[in-house]
């Protein structure tokens, strides 16, 4: 009975559009990983409107705010680190405002930026965001 009722609730905050998110409380907020997942679904949206030529999604929601969110690691309190997700705010708070190719790969730039130094999982996924080709680092030989 209890699984039926998480997978009940699943659903629902599906069926909202939010993702889990939308099943947030105030109280409940959501970890660092989970916010950046879904802003990288964003992110892969408003890639593929780029890509067709087309304006992206009207609906850039108000970023939710990755600096004090909770975090999985302890390195990740780091106040350098901090401040590197509150400059990804600024960041994508320009690029809401003006929601064109130029500024979506500053966003995409300052992901990539961070993760290299910090959690390099993600890297592909995050470079394949890119509009533009992105280099990976690596040994050069002469």
């Amino acid at each position: 009975m209890r699984n039926r009722v998480v997978l009940l609730l699943i659903i629902f905050c599906s069926l909202l559009g939010g993702g889990m998110s939308a099943c947030h409380s105030d109280a409940e907020p959501e970890s660092l990983s989970e916010l950046m997942r879904e802003r990288t679904n964003q992110l892969q949206a408003m890639q593929q409107a780029f890509e067709q030529g087309e304006a992206p999604p009207g609906n850039l929601q108000k970023i939710t705010h990755f600096a004090g969110a909770p975090v999985s690691r302890e390195a990740l309190e780091d106040p350098g680190v901090q401040g590197q997700l509150k400059a990804f705010e600024t960041f994508y708070a320009r690029f809401a405002e003006n929601p064109d190719p130029k500024t979506y790969n500053i966003v995409v730039k300052t992901c990539i930026s961070c993760h290299e130094r910090l959690c390099p999982g993600p890297l592909r996924l995050i470079r394949s965001l890119s509009l533009e080709p992105v280099e990976e680092p690596g040994l050069t030989f002469y």
